[in-house]
């Protein structure tokens, strides 16, 4: 394929190559310096369309986007699309037409930019996520952060507080992506005993966000207060989750969708196995967390209680919540709000120590003449210094007999 001669009329860039067209309308440099543009594919005779889209002229995951959507629509014809928007790209960059799109410097005082700044959209959850944002929720996995996120979701539905946060009620649209249905309707029967939620809205077919539904997607996600997207991994068309291209150009859909349709957007994302300061644990480049308004975390805790979590969040528009320990109601699926991390481990350090010492003693005979140190250690599992010392502790509960260092009448202990 040749390139021949392209013209500039208004801002349209036109590129005939040697089977179709290339219409690239009003290019705009953002801040970065991406140049982004509406770009269509038509016959030769410029009246039919063979794929249109918008993005990032230097995105390679742009460029495969429109080769799919051009073979869809034309019976799986393989044109060299991606050669094409490369040379045209190339074009475009080097086009001194184009300085008369790019954004020139205006600068105006503190005050009048103030006043020209729109306020952050209302709270959908006090606190912590807002109308038009998006946000993160993270965890390694099986911790728990689908059941968060749908215990959020009936919050909104139904209007209720979520963990001691006023929420907005109204509609929720949740995009579940991973769990089968089954799972799903037994969740939602443990969390909604009483009624099912008439806001709460669920797609639980295969869905993946693109230029191609994108308005598609606008429209069907209009009215809602929140969109949730579990996992959002499942939805994108990521292909390498280090590469910052693919995720800028994946998280800039979902960014357009919620200004688009003025909803808070919550997308879940698994941990990376190797976890650093708080948002390094996220899987993926650094574009996913400089994206995204907020991220909220959740953990498991050797200090902490089985069913109990640590969550932590950061946000543009809140200040960062201290970190705190949430549990499991098991019957209802629910997450209930434990306190501060160094309460709830302090308070599983207490049980801890009473649940050990109960079993300790548990693991006694009642009456002479007991059993020895290592009869003990055998049917508790622990150390001879652990037993010491929680005998230590319990006191006159445990009776002894016997002498210490004598092997033919050793030291025995029993409940007394």
């Amino acid at each position: 394929m040749t390139q021949k001669s392209y013209t500039v009329v208004a801002g349209v860039y036109v590129f005939p190559f040697e089977q179709f067209l290339v219409r690239v309308t009003r290019p705009q440099r953002d801040r970065y310096g991406r140049i982004f543009a509406d770009v269509e594919i038509k016959t030769l005779d410029n009246q039919g369309y063979l794929g249109i889209g918008h993005g990032d002229l230097q995105s390679n995951r742009f460029y495969v986007d429109l080769a799919r959507l051009f073979a869809r629509r034309n019976s799986g014809d393989t044109w060299p699309i991606e050669n094409a928007m490369m040379t045209v790209y190339l074009a475009i960059r080097e086009d001194p037409q184009l300085s008369d799109v790019l954004p020139v410097p205006k600068f105006q005082s503190a005050g009048d930019f103030m006043d020209g700044v729109t306020p952050a959209g209302p709270a959908v959850v006090d606190g912590l996520l807002t109308r038009g944002g998006l946000y993160s929720v993270a965890a390694p996995p099986k911790t728990g952060k689908s059941l968060l996120l749908l215990h959020i979701a009936i919050a909104v539905a139904t209007g209720r507080p979520w963990l001691g946060h006023e929420v907005e009620r109204g509609k929720v649209l949740m995009f579940l992506l991973e769990d089968s249905p089954r799972t799903i309707k037994w969740r939602l029967e443990q969390m909604c005993r009483q009624e099912m939620p008439t806001d709460l809205m669920i797609h639980a077919d295969p869905f993946r966000l693109a230029e191609e539904n994108f308005a598609a997607t606008v429209e069907a996600c209009r009215g809602a207060t929140l969109l949730v997207c579990d996992p959002v991994i499942l939805a994108t068309e990521v292909q390498d989750w280090n590469s910052q291209g693919e995720v800028r150009d994946s998280f800039d859909l979902w960014r357009r969708l919620s200004r688009e349709t003025e909803a808070c957007i919550a997308l879940s994302q698994h941990h990376r196995k190797m976890a650093g300061d708080f948002g390094d644990a996220m899987a993926g480049s650094m574009q996913a967390q400089a994206t995204v308004d907020g991220i909220m975390e959740l953990y498991r805790d050797r200090t902490l209680q089985k069913v109990e979590r640590k969550m932590t969040f950061i946000g543009r528009d809140w200040p960062d919540l201290p970190e705190i320990v949430i549990t499991l109601h098991t019957p209802t699926l629910t997450w209930l709000d434990v306190g501060t991390y160094a309460e709830a481990r302090d308070l599983a350090s207490v049980a801890k120590k009473q649940g050990d010492e109960t079993e300790a003693l548990e693991a006694l005979p009642d009456e002479p003449p007991g059993v020895t140190y290592e009869e003990w250690e055998n049917k508790t599992g622990w150390s001879r210094r652990k037993l010491a010392a929680i005998r230590k502790v319990l006191g006159d509960k445990i009776a002894q007999g016997g002498e210490t260092q004598n092997r033919l009448n050793p030291t025995r202990f029993w409940r007394s």
